[in-house]
């Protein structure tokens, strides 16, 4: 067998080759966390608590739906951070700016499972929508709970690098432009 193939190619070469039968027992099987609304609902309390900001006249903190659903995004995927670091750096009209809005945008535009989770967090009334913002809902110190806990258990470290990191890009409309 040449040892050239790729590791999974050469993986089902040997078991076509062996009286080998493969045996999935679904309940040994784990699921991605990406797909776990309280994970989900963790991550999206940290980016609400770090960048959520209270606007005149109202007393409530909001964030652009389309900030938080990036931010959380990234926090999720942190080998994304050089891409959004270098993407804010450049000018609108930049070639890297565009590749970059594209190969985010595309995986950005079909995470349904953020919409589907902020969407619960409204029917919960811990958050609500207003326009284009996402703001404290009449449950939201169960968000601050919960982002707390996080932090004071030390949970998620990565993505509390991540949105560490965050907090000192500058995302632009341009960026958010067309979510």
């Amino acid at each position: 067998m040449s040892s050239n193939l790729h590791p999974i190619e050469e993986l089902a070469a040997l078991l076509k080759e062996s009286t080998a039968k493969p045996l999935i027992v679904p309940a040994r099987l784990a699921p991605s966390a990406l797909y776990d609304v309280e994970y989900r609902t963790a991550v999206i309390a940290l980016v609400f608590a770090r960048f959520a900001r209270t606007i005149a006249p109202s007393t409530l903190r909001k964030i652009s739906a389309a900030k938080l659903k990036l931010m959380q995004f990234v926090a999720l995927r942190p080998w994304l951070l050089p891409a959004i670091r270098e993407w804010s750096t450049v000018g609108p009209h930049e070639g890297l700016a565009f590749a970059h809005s594209i190969r985010i945008r595309r995986g950005f535009l079909s995470d349904t499972a953020h919409d589907d989770v902020v969407n619960y967090l409204t029917a919960c009334r811990i958050l609500a929508r207003q326009d284009t913002q996402i703001v404290e809902g009449k449950h939201a110190d169960v968000l601050v709970a919960i982002a707390k806990s996080v932090v004071e258990a030390n949970l998620f470290s990565s993505e509390l690098a991540v949105i560490n990191e965050l907090d000192g890009i500058t995302i632009s409309n341009q960026m958010l432009e067309g979510w």
